[in-house]
């Protein structure tokens, strides 16, 4: 299992390792049971660049290939893991929208996962743009969705079964419960699709204990495995595209000094 991994590994820290590759094929090699936390953002099918992965697949078979890198993640998350998915609530084009996290909680629990509940944020970069549709009239009227959501689920339990140090004040933990997170968007554009940092420190701080393994299978730029840094866990992160592990390497060895 380890030397198969070896020629994945791209960069590694006290704390956790990087692998450069199909998080399929990876995911098939990381021991069964050994992950506390995923916290992850993969590809929205809306069609933008990523260099070596088409964003453009047909809904369906976007749908089945997400269920694929599922239940992989089932496969991998202890009895009381937790699971957060980061993707739209509505999104798509004025012939053709769709609800991803409907249809992806839907599928996952076809897994096995079970739901808890879902956050959501809001994406200031979105409600910028104007689409009226048919303005001022019943006719075609277009409704934008400048909101993001925070699929919460888990494996088996959701109590965790160990105890563990907490690192989340009590401003923030009243705040996070609520289930409306007030997070400004990401400004570094090396990626073409990146989250900010604080989105997911909030969910590591709110649903991890220290030294927890925090997997992301769709790593990007880093931003996980930064958070993980900051926060104390261990951590996993997977990406397909050597560029992009070259901007996280470089993110991740900052906050690993």
């Amino acid at each position: 299992m380890v030397k198969d991994l070896k020629k994945y590994e791209y960069y590694r820290t006290e704390k956790g390792v990087l692998y450069c590759g199909d998080c399929l094929e990876i995911m098939q090699k990381l021991p069964k049971e050994s992950i506390d936390f995923v916290f992850t953002s993969p590809p929205y099918n809306l069609g933008i660049e990523y260099n070596n992965y088409n964003d453009n697949k047909p809904y369906n078979e976007y749908l089945q290939w997400c269920e694929k890198w599922g239940r992989s993640l089932y496969k991998l998350l202890k009895i009381d893991g937790r699971f957060c998915l980061n993707h739209y609530l509505s999104c798509g084009k004025s012939d053709f929208r769709f609800a991803p996290l409907m249809d992806l909680n839907w599928i996952f629990q076809q897994i096995g996962f079970k739901h808890h509940g879902l956050a959501v944020w809001w994406d200031i970069t979105i409600s910028k743009y104007t689409a009226w549709g048919s303005w001022l009239s019943a006719s075609a009227p277009y409704i934008n969705s400048p909101l993001e959501g925070i699929l919460i689920l888990y494996k088996n339990q959701w109590k965790k079964q160990k105890m563990g140090q907490s690192t989340i004040s009590r401003d923030l933990f009243v705040e996070l419960t609520k289930g409306i997170w007030k997070v400004s968007p990401e400004t570094n554009r090396k990626h073409p699709a990146p989250f900010p940092v604080k989105l997911v420190e909030n969910a590591i701080c709110l649903l991890t204990y220290i030294e927890d393994l925090v997997l992301d299978p769709f790593v990007g730029s880093g931003t996980t495995a930064v958070a993980c840094e900051r926060l104390n866990r261990k951590w996993i992160g997977i990406e397909i595209n050597p560029e992009y592990c070259e901007i996280a390497k470089r993110r991740i060895e900052v906050e690993a000094k």
